[in-house]
């Protein structure tokens, strides 16, 4: 069990203040609280290689004492910080459900100005105060970066070492916590209530169902480099690492799926694909949930996606969608590109013909694709009310008319 968890968004990571910061809070921790070093703070990036970065994490949230949040504009930007926020504060409130104890665990550190936290933060008692007009008015970087702050910043090291210490005393029992992907992110904005006449219609039709499974046929950059040697740098160690849209955007296309399905105030999931899709897709109508099968062009060069991806163009539920996060000049530009596409083509060539809107494959930008998936998920919602989810017959001789690439938009939807 870790004396604390520390949080800080990826972003900052950078920063080498921050990693001595880290450094010189676990040293403190450990002389003032008589505690093994090495045992001390958990920091993710210090995981050993070939590790599930998702579950380990989520083991350690569910064990650690207390959860050291480093505030910042990215910090609160971050839908991976958000996660392990909400993580945390699931055991602060479990363990207040059943003991009647309040936890103070969560100790946060205002790395940088914030003018305003999310309402998951708001609760927190503000301790700025406790440290000095420098920290309150410039953050603890600005300590760390001038030599002239050395007094204030050893000042605030002890007196924030002494806070987690107290705040340990308190801790939340532990609680298993599945993988960090699967849960919401705390900081996701609330969208707003609906007008009236759409709560009227709610209340008289349901809401349509609120799971979501996001299914992902992607390889991890092993497997990948047996089909291309382009583009390796969008892959990672596992198959949730994928990042279609790096360099522009550098996020987990995983976390920011989630992160659309909690603005929907929706649960979600996200699964490797496997023969488990089509239970997922048979589900009887009564326990309906949405499923999403998010698709590399490029990992349809393994074997095993190009089979189940046959099987799947043979059988659709109307309670699915597939999304490529491609963009349409990249299949283009290169011979490479003009392949991948023929292989998607060759494996859900019915589902890219169908014009139904079941197929969404021109999606160059991760901000389209937050747009598409949050209407996708709100049309599919409405077929599953609808009570539509029967499957279709499809042609089993395959497609008969081949999209025509032309640039931009020239992927089938």
């Amino acid at each position: 069990m870790r004396h604390f968890f520390f949080s800080y968004s990826r972003a900052d990571a950078v920063d080498p203040y921050l990693d001595r910061f880290y450094d010189d809070l676990c040293r403190e921790v450990s002389i003032r609280g008589g505690l093994d070093l090495a045992s001390v703070g958990f920091l993710d990036r210090e995981q050993p290689a070939g590790v599930t970065w998702p579950t380990e994490t989520g083991e350690a949230l569910g064990n650690c004492r207390t959860f050291v949040p480093v505030y910042s504009r990215h910090y609160f930007a971050s839908h991976i910080c958000g996660q392990e926020w909400h993580t945390y504060s699931a055991r602060m409130t479990a363990h207040h459900t059943q003991t009647g104890i309040r936890s103070r665990g969560i100790v946060p550190v205002w790395w940088v100005p914030v003018e305003e936290v999310p309402d998951a933060a708001q609760y927190l008692q503000d301790t700025r105060d406790k440290f000095g007009e420098k920290y309150r008015a410039h953050g603890l970087r600005y300590l760390l970066q001038r030599s002239d702050n050395a007094s204030d910043y050893q000042e605030f090291l002890v007196r924030y070492s002494e806070m987690l210490l107290e705040a340990a005393k308190t801790a939340p029992d532990p609680l298993p916590t599945p993988d960090l992907l699967s849960v919401p992110n705390a900081f996701a904005p609330v969208a707003p209530p609906a007008p009236a006449d759409e709560r009227t219609a709610g209340s008289q039709h349901g809401s349509g169902p609120r799971k979501v499974v996001f299914v992902f046929a992607v390889g991890d950059r092993s497997s990948m480099l047996r089909v291309t040697h382009s583009r390796l740098d969008v892959y990672g160690d596992d198959w949730t690492d994928w990042r279609p849209y790096h360099p522009a955007s550098s996020d987990s296309i995983a976390v920011r799926a989630q992160g659309v399905a909690a603005t929907r105030k929706m649960t979600s999931s996200v699964v490797p694909a496997d023969e488990s899709l089509f239970d997922l897709l048979e589900r009887p109508v009564e326990r309906p949930c949405l499923v999403v099968l998010i698709v590399d062009p490029w990992s349809v060069g393994l074997a095993a996606h190009q089979a189940l991806l046959a099987r799947l163009d043979r059988t659709r539920s109307r309670n699915s969608v597939v999304l490529v996060p491609w963009d349409g000049d990249e299949i283009c530009r290169s011979p490479q590109g003009r392949r991948a596409y023929d292989r998607l083509y060759a494996s859900l060539g019915n589902w890219m013909d169908s014009g139904d809107g079941d197929f969404r494959g021109e999606l160059p930008s991760m901000e389209e694709f937050e747009r598409v998936l949050g209407q996708v998920l709100i049309e599919i919602q409405g077929r599953i009310m609808r009570r539509a989810a029967v499957k279709h017959r499809v042609n089993e001789i395959g497609p008969q008319y081949r999209p025509i690439l032309t640039g931009p938009g020239g992927l089938g939807r």
